[in-house]
């Protein structure tokens, strides 16, 4: 949900203050990155939650409602077969079970520039078939991530938080423009409130760097697709800092349905990157060449 959404479904009385725990301080915290997986299928109950996934078995077997349920709430097969058959599934490349593992999670500490990259994830798929143009890469996108993003137009930014890339530890002066700069961002926004300016005109003078909070939900497939692309070298450092950290928190709660999760080439076992690798693993490219020499010599 973007602020242009919000600006339809927002209660009287906007502009409520930022939550913030630091109080009004006279200057603006650096935010600390933090995620929290909220929910996801059979949290708080003794059910093991990967077994969601024996019903998979459904495509394959003539099973009933009554059996389907026996699975879920079973002992059979046993936790280290339904560890086996699902690590099988992602194997072969049968992912389409995994859209039944629904989650939510939800970040704070994260930078608006970065946040907007996870817009990106919500993009509708757009079939590739011959003859048809498309906007976005069918596998970069999905209609299942579904976002509700802290609004900068009804929540105040008189006692923000911000972001500093680790990079700018390495020349302090710098450093110290940057933070004098969010203190100066805060003194506008505690200035412009205080003369009664909307507070959705006077957070144009908020920078880039400022916190934003959301909350993400979204399905196992498109999850691991998301590690895939976010947990990459070749990733922005925030989001990959982020996207780590779920991992691990993931890789608790569903070892198997995360099992080999994670960048591209932990995943499929070979970068995707083409010429802008960074070099960990084989690109496509050098394993069909490679392939086209060992038919060679073996002709």
């Amino acid at each position: 949900m973007s602020d242009s959404d919000l600006d339809r479904h927002a209660p009287a009385g906007g502009n409520h203050g930022n939550s913030s725990e630091e109080g009004s301080s006279g200057k603006p915290k650096e935010a600390v990155l933090r995620t929290k997986v909220l929910y996801y299928p059979f949290m708080g109950t003794g059910i093991n939650t990967e077994r969601l996934i024996l019903l998979s078995r459904l495509c394959y077997s003539p099973l009933g409602i009554d059996q389907l349920e026996a699975l879920l709430k079973g002992d059979k097969p046993s936790d280290a077969e339904t560890g086996k058959f699902i690590r099988g599934l992602i194997k072969s490349g049968h992912l389409g079970t995994l859209e039944h593992w629904y989650t939510t999670f939800a970040v704070e500490g994260y930078s608006r520039i970065s946040s907007q990259q996870n817009d990106r994830h919500r993009l509708m798929k757009v079939l590739k078939d011959h003859g048809v143009v498309y906007y976005n890469e069918p596998v970069q996108a999905s209609p299942d991530v579904s976002q509700m993003q802290q609004s900068q137009r009804y929540v105040k930014e008189d006692n923000f938080r911000y972001i500093t890339p680790p990079s700018f530890d390495a020349h302090p002066r710098f450093k110290e423009r940057f933070e004098k700069l969010q203190e100066e961002i805060l003194d506008m926004q505690r200035e412009g409130l205080s003369l009664g300016l909307p507070a959705e005109d006077v957070r144009f003078a908020l920078s880039n760097a400022t916190e934003t909070r959301f909350v993400i939900t979204t399905n196992a497939r498109q999850l691991r697709h998301m590690f895939n692309l976010r947990c990459c070298q070749r990733a922005q450092w925030e989001i990959r800092a982020m996207f780590t950290e779920l991992l691990d928190e993931y890789r608790r709660i569903a070892p198997n349905i995360f099992y080999r999760a994670g960048a591209s080439c932990v995943d499929l076992g070979y970068c995707p990157e083409g010429k802008m690798s960074c070099g960990r693993a084989p690109t496509l490219e050098m394993l069909q060449e490679s392939y086209k020499k060992s038919r060679s010599s073996a002709q």
